[in-house]
């Protein structure tokens, strides 16, 4: 029954498409058939035969383009396609189909360029913010901004909080440097309810991991209040999150920082997130040490970390290093250094952790091969690693190869 149906709405599909195929109805009334049912290779089969009978027949041209397409004969298919248009230049189908193929194909220009007449053609099927945005973001590719800006305002006046056009102009104005419009752009774009959190967050992200530092300098206000907006928005949003603690960095403000380090703790701890709590603790961790002088309070946040997350390797190290500097609990230290090693084998930073803390308990034979290693995976880059190398090879005796090391690190100072 259902193939019966589909064979009626075919049979109108052909009048419309004109398509007179001579003594051929039947066989392509069946390769519209099998193609309807998704059977493209045999679909295929059947219209090639036509297509030798009469090549200039513009539905066979069309619907062996459309199975080409399917089974991504992109070449063939455009061939084909192009031929039913000439034949038939006021057809839409056809004129879809081609943009369909150019999407296929990456070829956003040439898209665009069929989109564009089927906007002008049928502005009753076309005319819609979807068409209109996809038109404007090939004249972008086309370098043709002007005229991209004027689809994409289409675009919005159809529908205001279409969320691709409003991403499409206020990503095509920060590119042309109208950075008052693009960051009112950025604003709306924000202030859509109907945009997923994680792309709020995510092009702020992407935003900030390529501007420089004159324009954070002009622009760094306007982000930050546009990082309060999206955090006001989607508090839930880990990502805006972590992108807040970082303006607070960006500040240095480390009360801000711990605040915010604290907010991000209460958020994994209600959606039990052992990781994202973990990285909180962590880095409050290492504020309170570096920044706020507060050893007692580090450690204790360190050991909140370990509970949540046992085998995060930036407390470990962390934790390990600062013990090994106060010359403090050093098998513990000890312990936790060797498990970052058993997790990250090739990270020269805690292989160095790992061989001080054996040097500092009277082992430099043990902490040489852990230096050595090292030394193969960017510790020649690091002064402080150079020279507690250096300090093993001289407890070892290895004085000529201890003093290369030493003057190495010297040169890294």
């Amino acid at each position: 029954m259902r193939k019966s149906v589909l064979c009626l709405v075919l049979l109108l599909l052909c009048c419309a498409l004109r398509a007179q195929v001579s003594g051929g109805t039947d066989l392509f009334l069946t390769a519209t058939a099998e193609y309807a049912e998704g059977h493209y290779a045999q679909a295929k089969e059947l219209l090639v035969q036509l297509h030798a009978q009469d090549a200039s027949d513009d539905a066979v041209n069309y619907y062996l383009g459309l199975c080409e397409m399917a089974l991504r004969e992109l070449d063939a298919a455009e061939e084909h396609l192009l031929a039913a248009s000439q034949l038939d230049s006021a057809n839409t189908w056809y004129i879809y189909a081609l943009a369909s193929l150019y999407d296929a194909r990456h070829n956003q220009a040439r898209a665009g360029e069929y989109l564009e007449k089927l906007v002008k053609m049928a502005p009753g099927l076309y005319n819609n913010a979807n068409t209109l945005t996809m038109v404007a973001d090939s004249k972008v590719v086309a370098r043709q901004d002007s005229v991209a800006l004027r689809y994409y305002a289409q675009a919005l006046e159809l529908d205001p909080e279409y969320a691709p056009a409003q991403l499409g102009r206020t990503e095509l104005l920060r590119r042309m440097g109208n950075f008052v419009a693009f960051f009112a752009g950025l604003e709306e774009f924000i202030l859509n309810d109907a945009v997923r959190p994680e792309i709020k967050s995510n092009y702020l992200t992407v935003m900030m991991d390529n501007i420089d530092s004159p324009f954070y300098w002009v622009w760094g206000d306007t982000i930050n209040r546009l990082v309060d907006l999206d955090l006001e928005m989607h508090p839930e949003d880990y990502a805006i999150q972590l992108l807040k603690l970082r303006m607070c960095y960006i500040k240095q403000d480390w009360q801000a920082v711990l605040d915010q380090c604290g907010r991000m703790a209460e958020l994994a701890r209600a959606e039990g997130n052992k990781d994202h709590l973990g990285e909180a603790l962590s880095i409050a961790g290492d504020v309170y040490y570096q920044q706020m002088q507060d050893k007692k309070k580090a450690y204790e946040t360190y050991e909140e970390a370990l509970k949540a997350d046992p085998d995060r390797t930036s407390v470990l190290n962390n934790y390990a290093y600062y013990l090994s500097l106060e010359g403090k609990s050093l098998r513990k230290a000890l312990k936790m250094s060797r498990r970052t090693v058993e997790l990250e084998p090739d990270n020269a930073t805690y292989l160095d952790t790992l061989g001080w803390l054996l040097y500092l308990l009277k082992k430099p034979k043990e902490a040489k091969p852990y230096f050595k290693h090292a030394m193969l995976y960017g510790g020649k880059d690091s002064a402080t690693i150079l020279e507690h190398y250096s300090k093993v090879l001289e407890a070892l005796g290895e004085k000529d190869l201890a003093l290369y090391y030493k003057n190495l690190a010297e040169q890294k100072k």
